[in-house]
């Protein structure tokens, strides 16, 4: 189903396909796109390109600016997550690195030298576990927030999709009112034919 959409598939449901001699058959995807270029300007795949590629361009093409702004706002807190995290992530390597040569050093000068000695001795080590330890914690939330970041990337898309396809959209319901008269009135429009 994915795939169907990311390359804008759209096939008519049996009850929306014309039936008769007189009728010209056309090429439904190609039908799909032009409806919606017509109308919003921009086709349903080509939305979800533009919102995959870069978060909230495929919404302002489509004139939804409010969500385009809150779909590019959202991609660069993860990027910026995903930066800050690697950098938390380098310092913690560089202190580990330096724990485990301290003491490792400490330990050749007590006179341990085989390797498996000094595995064990530094497994045993509380700085160099705690220190490996957060380094294992970094790596988690790097990867936390690349999943966030793709998601992100991927709704974008998904959601500019589904926009270019409802742009052409009545409103459904509108409410109006007149505050000195004390009247409200509600109305539903339904296309019909």
């Amino acid at each position: 189903m994915l795939c169907g959409m990311m390359a804008g598939a759209w096939v008519p449901a049996s009850a929306q396909e014309a039936a008769g001699p007189d009728t010209v058959v056309v090429d439904s995807i190609a039908a799909a796109d032009s409806l919606a270029a017509a109308t919003s300007g921009i086709s349903p795949s080509g939305a979800f390109l533009r919102g995959a590629l870069i978060p909230g361009w495929g919404h302002t093409a489509t004139g939804s600016l409010t969500r385009g702004a809150f779909y590019f706002s959202m991609e660069a807190l993860a990027g910026w997550m995903v930066f800050k995290t690697q950098q938390r992530l380098g310092v913690a390597q560089d202190q580990a690195a330096l724990w485990e040569e301290r003491v490792t050093a400490e330990l050749m000068a007590q006179g341990i030298t085989e390797f498996e000695a000094l595995d064990a001795a530094l497994q045993d080590n509380e700085q160099v576990a705690r220190f490996r330890g957060l380094v294992d914690a970094r790596k988690e939330q790097r990867e936390d927030w690349l999943a966030v970041a793709i998601f992100t990337l991927l709704l974008s898309g998904v959601d500019a999709f589904v926009s270019a396809h409802l742009g052409d959209f009545p409103e459904p319901l509108t409410v109006e009112g007149d505050p000195g008269g004390g009247t409200v009135e509600v109305a539903l429009r339904l296309p019909v034919g």
